[in-house]
């Protein structure tokens, strides 16, 4: 995914526009950055600092890391969290704090006395909803650019931002390799390279969604396991494949876990037909209250979980009583069964999911009579 984002939110410092951007592009975009700096050029020092969020991010790229390291005079990793359990050699880290504004940064920097390049991306916190996963879906505000210059100017906004957490030999190394640069004309306004990367990555990010469009539309002719038959939702199979890889710590996650009670014995006491149509109504009113990026899943017999990003917890506690007060009117409805619910809520960055305490939350409130439950915000 590529578009221009909101004029409102203003323009890189080259002038390059900022880009609202899903997480796959970013990652191409990093790589081909993290291929200029192992390319062959007799131009040192070379210094190459990212911010990676969390550590098992830096995990997938630690191999890359280590042959980067060899090459730059100074590689730095920025991240939340504990140090990854193991560092390449040549590769040093900077801990961020969760309220640090560098930890919702995604970045990559390189720069050498005569070549540089850069991306820098913020996380929208927010979810494109036609990804194939919640990691794949992440959305972020950035841009990306092959000026020396720009790089040389994103290097010294790092160096004077974690200038006092970093050591004496990280500042000292990234200072050598800004003091080197050298004056190259004509250099500063040449916006070819970022015009023809900008075409490439429009490119692979288009065939990426259209990929994904058409594993729906398969998904839709023939679901599997992936969809429940009766209730036309998407199951804890494709709740499990939809969360992978997702980190802890970032995208904020609106959970509603709904229980429909006595569900379960429908079918014993009134028949089938009565428990697909008390299904069916249940799955509608869900799907009602959904947006885009938002997924509804059965999870139990009688339990229904809303995975909806982004929301606060406020938002989330209406739209729990309304759709948990709409679920228990159906009893006016054909099969006219009773379906008294109950719905448990809470807002978390923690992955995997913490089904488990929702789910102990909902049997005490079942227990208590309490229509609607706000189980401690988890950040």
């Amino acid at each position: 995914m590529l578009r221009d984002c909101d004029p409102a939110r203003g323009l890189a410092p080259s002038g390059t526009s900022l880009r609202t951007v899903t997480k796959p592009l970013l990652v191409a975009t990093s790589h081909a950055i993290e291929e200029f700096a192992l390319a062959s050029a007799r131009d040192a020092p070379l210094a190459v600092v990212a911010m990676f969020q969390r550590p098992s991010y830096f995990e997938r790229e630690a191999d890359l890391y280590a042959r980067i390291a060899r090459v730059a005079e100074v590689t730095v990793i920025g991240l939340v969290g504990d140090v990854p359990p193991r560092l390449p050699p040549g590769v040093s880290h900077v801990l961020l704090g969760e309220d640090d504004p560098l930890a919702r940064e995604w970045s990559v920097t390189v720069l050498s006395p005569r070549s540089g390049a850069t991306l820098v991306a913020r996380d929208l916190e927010q979810v494109d909803g036609a990804a194939r996963s919640l990691e794949r879906g992440r959305l972020f505000s950035g841009r990306w650019s092959f000026r020396r210059g720009d790089a040389y100017t994103e290097l010294m906004r790092l160096r004077t931002t974690m200038g006092s957490r970093m050591t004496a030999g990280q500042n000292g190394a990234l200072d050598e390799v800004l003091g080197r640069v050298v004056a190259i004309p004509g250099t500063e306004t040449d916006t070819r390279h970022d015009a023809a990367t900008t075409v490439l990555l429009t490119l692979l990010s288009e065939e990426r969604r259209r990929a994904d469009h058409i594993a729906d539309q398969l998904d839709d002719v023939s679901p599997g396991a992936e969809r429940d038959p009766r209730s036309g939702l998407a199951t804890r199979a494709f709740l499990d494949r939809w969360t992978d890889r997702s980190a802890t710590g970032t995208l904020p996650l609106g959970l509603v876990l709904l229980r429909v009670h006595e569900l379960a014995g429908v079918r014993h006491r009134f028949g089938f037909r009565a428990e697909l149509a008390i299904l069916q109504s249940v799955a509608r009113i869900l799907r009602q209250r959904t947006g885009p990026a938002d997924r509804a899943v059965r999870v139990g017999r009688e339990e229904f979980l809303l995975v909806l990003p982004s929301r606060d917890v406020e938002r989330l506690a209406e739209e729990a009583a309304r759709m948990q007060a709409t679920v228990s009117a159906l009893s006016g409805t054909y099969p006219f069964v009773p379906t008294p619910a109950t719905a448990v809520i809470t807002r978390t960055r923690t992955r995997p999911l913490p089904l488990g305490e929702l789910w102990a939350a909902l049997d005490r409130a079942t227990e208590a009579g309490i229509p609607v439950t706000v189980l401690r915000a988890r950040q």
